[in-house]
């Protein structure tokens, strides 16, 4: 089984489990949030990925929102995230993306936000298959480069960076709320979004346990249940 994220497969990226080389540089906090809406989305799930400050990383400070974005288990067996229209690129503005029905009453995605360390980040680009030597965006894209800095390239999925609304802030992350929100209700996350597929399909056999344990956890945390039996049962069934 290979162990070097690089070296895997666009569908197998997301099964494997990458081990890091040891990272010894002081921790270092970026000016945005990391927007789960995966199997990410379990706590202790960030818990095993995030080897360089775990107790942090994996901490959940919020429950949030991507307002008119579209969630959906995707052709490579995982979870995806849609941008709305406006933000689309390529495949994401065809005729099997204008199929993937709205998220729920909402029209949202639901997630968990986490301060990552950068250094857990670079590990969860890792498992997320992310394409670091892809190009950069240019203007002509039709999504400001501030969005989406790089093409997709080779990765399983692309970073975007855009913004989302908090619903409910959790217990211990007063420090991030008073550094990152601008008064509305809004701060800035890294989103993991696969630009290519965009089809409706089911999940691996591997992630459906994983994404059960995700659903649970999050649903502890305060996902609404009607969202997720609305939006992500249609995906995933129960074990």
């Amino acid at each position: 089984m290979p162990s070097d994220p690089a070296s895997l497969q666009p569908a197998e990226r997301h099964t494997q489990a990458p081990i890091p080389p040891p990272i010894t540089e002081p921790l270092q906090y970026p000016k945005y949030l990391y927007f789960a809406y995966g199997s990410n989305l379990s706590p202790s799930q960030m818990k095993l990925r995030c080897r360089v400050n775990p107790t942090h990383s994996a901490t959940p400070l919020a429950i949030a929102t991507l307002p008119q974005w579209r969630w959906l288990i995707c052709e490579a067996g995982y979870a995806n995230v849609l941008p709305p229209p406006g933000l689309r690129v390529a495949n994401q503005d065809s005729e099997t993306a204008h199929k993937i029905p709205v998220s729920g009453s909402e029209d949202a995605v639901y997630g968990v936000l986490y301060q990552m360390d950068l250094g857990d980040e670079r590990i969860l680009d890792g498992y997320e298959g992310v394409d670091t030597d892809a190009a950069g965006a240019g203007a002509g894209d039709g999504v400001p480069v501030s969005i989406r800095p790089r093409v997709q390239g080779d990765g399983s999925y692309n970073k975007w960076f855009v913004e989302a609304d908090v619903g409910t802030w959790l217990d211990g992350a007063e420090g991030v709320r008073a550094g990152l929100e601008n008064g509305e209700g809004k701060v800035p996350v890294l989103v993991y979004v696969d630009e290519n597929c965009v089809k409706l399909a089911g999940p691996k056999f591997e992630y459906i346990a994983r994404m059960n344990r995700a659903i649970r956890e999050s649903l502890d945390l305060g996902v609404p249940a009607g969202w997720v039996e609305d939006v992500m049962r249609k995906f995933i069934p129960r074990e």
